[in-house]
């Protein structure tokens, strides 16, 4: 089985401390409010960037496959991982 989600970077360029949500709609909100909060929090501080918003195409895991994962260093994302493309930014 196959699902779709979408996550957006929380540090511009990069796939470490992606945040993922079940729409587009909601990643992108989300981008926003991430982008909002950080400003308040250091409204001297340094600008994000642009953050990438993608979409991930995942493939359920088996049991197997998810027990062997639990029990390991392996990324469940990047085992379950079909495909992966860059759906827009959020920009400020």
């Amino acid at each position: 089985m196959e699902f779709t989600v979408y996550g957006h970077e929380v540090i511009s360029g990069s796939n470490i401390g992606m945040h993922f949500f079940a729409t587009l709609a909601l990643s992108e909100a989300a981008a926003s409010d991430y982008r909002e909060a950080f400003r308040l929090m250091d409204p001297a501080g340094e600008p994000l960037g642009r953050l990438g918003i993608y979409e991930f195409v995942l493939r359920m895991p088996e049991i197997t496959t998810m027990i062997d994962l639990l029990n390991s260093p392996e990324s469940l994302l990047r085992t379950c991982l079909i495909s992966r493309k860059r759906v827009g930014f959020a920009d400020g």
